[in-house]
């Protein structure tokens, strides 16, 4: 209007101060917060509120897991190697319950049994026919969609003889179900909807309740595994070639002698090369 002073056009440094200062603002702000509020060097007036609800989250059967699988690693004779762990979320809803070595009634046979979980997932041995669909073998990676190898078992190293070191620390061998030319995973993972409400609510439910919510994730899924037969063998139900084995590999696991010491034998004699 006419009279009135004529606005002016502020540098475009004036701006930038202006949104530096507003960033460093709050910044100070965000530190102040959490300084009163969850720091330990402060008030801490929420950390009895994170406690609290952190324990209500906790769970006993997994805390109790994961005390067995400290014992397991630590009352081995040999030395127990460090290796990679999915997240939670992605392993199998076994795990909810078992730890990674979870045969251990069968004294004469667990160690080995618990040596397959280097190469299956649980369910790969304890999988049970589902009507209407056959049983097929594949190489399961959570965190790939199509895993292509090489992978851990599959072949020797020609320098040492020992099995080929890989990359892949996570693909094993796993169930899946096929229905014409449809596949679909036998796998339920910890991530699933159900488990994680199984998780959240299972410290609120009876012995009873929980055992019925278990035989949803026991669906096609049986007790006692797979006698060493049906893989060890010629015509392995796993077809080791179409897996990626080489030829002097699948021979092995074919006529693998142990399997016969397994189910010819009562006792092991162990000599006790201790004794003074």
């Amino acid at each position: 209007m006419p009279g009135e002073p004529k606005r002016l056009e502020h540098p475009k440094s004036v701006y930038i101060i202006g949104f530096i200062f507003k960033i460093i603002t709050l910044t100070v702000l965000i530190a102040v917060i959490y300084q009163i509020t969850f720091s330990k060097h402060g008030p801490g007036l929420l950390i009895p509120v994170q406690k609290k609800m952190g324990e209500k989250q906790r769970s006993a059967i997994l805390d109790e897991v994961r005390r067995e699988e400290e014992y397991e690693k630590h009352r081995h004779f040999h030395h127990s190697v460090q290796y990679p762990q999915l997240p939670e979320n992605m392993r199998p809803v076994c795990y909810i319950c078992h730890s990674d070595y979870p045969h251990s009634k069968n004294k004469k046979i667990r160690a080995m049994l618990n040596m397959h979980t280097q190469f299956f997932v649980c369910e790969t041995c304890h999988i049970e026919e589902k009507f209407g669909a056959s049983v097929v073998y594949q190489w399961y990676n959570p965190l790939d969609d199509d895993p292509k190898g090489p992978f851990f078992g599959t072949s020797y190293d020609s320098e040492t003889g020992n099995l080929m070191e890989v990359a892949d620390h996570f693909s094993k061998i796993a169930p899946y179900f096929k229905v014409g030319s449809r596949v679909e995973s036998a796998i339920q993972i910890q991530d699933a909807p159900l488990a994680q409400d199984y998780v959240k609510v299972r410290d609120k439910l009876t012995p009873e309740q929980r055992d019925n919510v278990k035989k949803k994730f026991h669906v096609n899924i049986k007790a006692k595994g797979h006698e060493c037969k049906k893989c060890h063998a010629k015509g392995s139900i796993l077809e080791f070639k179409k897996l990626g084995f080489t030829e002097n590999r699948t021979i092995d696991l074919e006529q693998l002698n142990i399997t016969g010491m397994v189910t010819k034998y009562e006792k092991f004699y162990i000599p006790n090369l201790f004794s003074e």
